[in-house]
């Protein structure tokens, strides 16, 4: 019965979004759109020291159980431990996009994570870009319905990991000259930029284009300048508005150095928040929190953040499980997961 509902988690969704790196006065900074049919969701914190056991959705599913090292902030739409992207306590971020494309690996022994739980796994975990990478070796993704790749950075640098016919492939230090993606894979993306001024060609960069290759171009030339600007919150809101799609939900940047996330949605866009990470409580002796992306508040986010309410966070997938037209059964087996972890503290 789980397999079949859990089976259908993404089947419906998209995410025809834009990310990209850069560095603001010599800090490292990530942007990124959310693009999609909705923008309802809960930001959570995740705690360190919990013990976890992957979920099993397919009956060839590996499972795994592990204990979160690090914490973190993520943004989930269905409910806590599936996340979309976020940031952990050593500036690390992973965030998924769509990569129609993706052919996974096939059936093994290794571990397998579906599409959202293994980003809350690789915040767990890991606090570097050579650590991601030597653990990819040992797992591999069992996709519920979506075709998606991931941008991930540490402090000092980035990684695409992609699906390519049935193996991982990952883009890092020389062969990632240009920091960013949309929804081509990053080869097609890099290819297509040798075109364009800055890039190695002559050509002038696209202007207003949603298309995937052409907002992976514009959003990495037009971060070049971003030295040029006193207010860089600002400007990159812009700039994230600037290569957005219709179905543009959430615009967020996180400034790894500070360890800071600044985020606004567009149904709300003139209120603008932003999350200290080194000022949270990551111990899981103390409750999860969660922060109603719905909310009215603005500005610095700390004491607005509530504890976790299973309710809560049950309304929020029951919202995405409805919207999506998805088993009605999925709402609970997602909602109780959380009771499913423990705190070793």
């Amino acid at each position: 019965m789980k397999a079949i509902i859990l089976s259908l988690l993404m089947i419906q969704s998209a995410f025809p979004c834009t990310i990209f790196s850069l560095y603001p006065n010599e800090e490292h900074w990530v942007g990124r759109t959310f693009d999609w049919a909705y923008g309802h969701g809960l930001v959570y914190t995740n705690k360190r020291n919990v013990t976890k056991t992957s979920v099993r959705i397919l009956p060839t599913d590996v499972l795994s159980t592990w204990t979160s090292k690090y914490g973190s902030v993520t943004f989930n739409q269905f409910g806590r431990e599936f996340p979309t992207g976020g940031m952990n306590e050593r500036g690390l971020i992973v965030e998924a996009l769509e990569l129609k494309s993706s052919i996974y690996q096939p059936v093994d022994t290794k571990a397998s994570f579906n599409e959202l739980q293994f980003i809350q796994y690789v915040l767990d975990n890991f606090q570097t870009i050579g650590e991601i990478r030597g653990a990819l070796k040992g797992l591999r993704l069992a996709p519920v319905g979506s075709q998606l790749h991931y941008f991930t950075c540490d402090i000092n640098e980035c990684m695409t990991i992609e699906f390519i016919n049935g193996k991982i492939e990952t883009r890092h230090g020389n062969t990632l000259p240009i920091s960013g993606l949309a929804n081509n894979t990053y080869d097609e993306s890099k290819d297509y930029a040798k075109e364009f001024v800055t890039f190695g060609g002559d050509k002038p960069v696209v202007q207003g284009s949603k298309e995937s290759l052409d907002r992976f171009v514009r959003s990495n030339y037009n971060v070049k300048s971003i030295n040029e600007y006193d207010d860089k919150i600002q400007t990159l809101f812009a700039f994230l508005a600037d290569v957005g799609s219709v179905n543009n939900r959430w615009q967020i940047i996180y400034n790894q150095s500070q360890r800071t996330i600044n985020f606004r949605t567009t149904a709300k866009i003139k209120l603008q928040r932003m999350i200290d990470v080194s000022a949270l409580d990551f111990s899981c002796q103390t409750p999860v929190k969660y922060f109603d992306l719905d909310s009215d508040s603005e500005g610095p986010i700390r004491h607005e953040f509530k504890d976790f309410d299973f309710n809560v966070n049950q309304s929020v997938i029951k919202k995405s499980v409805d919207m999506q037209k998805l088993p009605a059964a999925l709402t609970m087996r997602l909602a109780v997961y959380p009771n499913e972890t423990k705190c070793n503290d």
